[in-house]
């Protein structure tokens, strides 16, 4: 999913339910008859699924917002409501960065048990802390604690800070790792923090708790199907995905079977990890052209699709392809690293150090014939693959 759209598509629900709630008062509020039920309904179901795939952060984090929209629901009835929404959305900013940044363990274990605990049960410790006096104490400026207005239950310094904090973490978003996770994760937050502006009006904390389940639910299944598509070490679509892509491929199209040139002996000599190097290599090479679609069918095989079947065009693309990878200089660090400190910086980016070695690879293509299906296909792009090889490998050959 690209860069824009992903972040529309998790941050939807919270526009949506919004919407919804403002525009449409009278089914809104026979939604909110149904809270808190269909919140912790909600919760419970991406918790749920959490499980079942074993995927721990979505766990965590539904456990997170089910802990914070109790606590708001009590704090309604507080006669601290006002401190209470100055340092609550600072823990919860503080649990969702501590997700962020920690390594998932899985719940069973011990530490996972610890983390389970302090997302369940720090929040509502605000509710039994004097919140009220540790305000007092903070003797911060007259203007960071006066509220926004009479109808709204937060005041400048929270609103100052929660922008500051949209900001680092959009830039985060945008300069590292911005998968589905952490977009998930930033919808979730967005919303809770959303709750504190229009905390005093009916229902508030409900709509934007479900608006938060349902990014994360939305982040979980993006990727349960990233998981099921996608391969791992790559980065390509995988062999499931390619065979519906061939499903629904054009009469004019091609093949391309491609795989790395005595790759098992390339594992025996330098070792499994640099194999897997290799492979990462082609999958980024191959992402990176232009005019085709990668996929990795299975161990050092990929395949390559095109939706044309101008020969003189794929050979020349072919051909690219090829010597990309020849001429990429792939370096291979020393499995014997020093022992000893100052060794290991003296040899760093020597040659002692390192190696540098160049992989090729073969590449059979066939152009899609009248009435032919996926399976026959594939096969002729295996049998000009093979005729590749057979000509001496680091070719290309074209079926028959």
């Amino acid at each position: 999913m690209g860069l824009l759209l992903m972040p529309l598509f998790l941050l939807s629900p919270l526009f949506t339910l919004l919407l919804v709630h403002w525009q449409f008062a009278p089914q809104a509020a026979a939604i909110s008859q149904l809270f808190p039920v269909l919140v912790y309904a909600m919760l419970l179901l991406t918790a749920g699924l959490a499980v079942l795939m074993r995927q721990w952060h979505w766990l965590y984090s539904a456990v997170l917002l089910a802990s914070h929209y109790y606590v708001v629901e009590m704090v309604l009835a507080s006669e601290q409501l006002a401190a209470i929404a100055m340092l609550l959305p600072l823990l919860i900013t503080l649990l969702f960065v501590l997700l962020q940044l920690k390594p998932k363990p899985q719940p069973s274990t011990l530490s996972g048990v610890f983390l389970l605990l302090v997302i369940l049960f720090a929040p509502p410790a605000m509710l039994v802390l004097p919140i009220a006096d540790i305000v007092t104490q903070l003797s911060l400026p007259e203007t960071f604690l006066k509220p926004v207005s009479d109808s709204v239950a937060i005041n400048w310094g929270t609103l100052w800070w929660m922008a500051l904090v949209a900001t680092g973490w959009l830039s985060m978003l945008s300069y590292h790792s911005a998968n589905g996770q952490r977009w998930g994760q930033f919808a979730a937050w967005l919303a809770v923090m959303l709750c504190y502006p229009f905390i005093l009006f009916e229902q508030a904390a409900g709509w934007v708790t479900l608006a938060a389940g349902l990014s994360l639910l939305l982040s979980l299944t993006s990727q349960m199907l990233h998981l099921a598509y996608i391969d791992e070490l790559t980065q390509l679509p995988q062999r499931r995905a390619l065979l519906n892509h061939l499903s629904r491929l054009g009469k004019r199209s091609a093949v391309t079977m491609l795989d790395v040139d005595h790759f098992k002996k390339f594992n025996d000599t330098y070792g499994h990890d640099v194999g897997d190097q290799v492979l990462k290599l082609l999958g980024s090479i191959m992402a990176n052209q232009s005019g085709l679609t990668a996929y990795r069918y299975g161990g050092e095989e990929f395949t390559l699709v095109f939706h044309h079947n101008n020969q003189q065009k794929l050979a020349e693309k072919l051909e690219q392809v090829r010597e990309a990878v020849a001429e990429y200089p792939l370096v291979i660090r020393q499995q014997q690293r020093p022992t000893v400190s100052k060794d290991g910086k003296q040899q760093r980016g020597s040659a002692a150090a390192n190696k540098t070695v160049h992989v090729t690879i073969s590449l059979g293509c066939a152009l899609r014939n009248s009435g032919e299906n996926t399976e026959q296909l594939l096969k002729r792009a295996d049998e000009a693959l093979y005729k590749a090889k057979k000509a001496g490998r680091n070719k290309v050959a074209f079926a028959s």
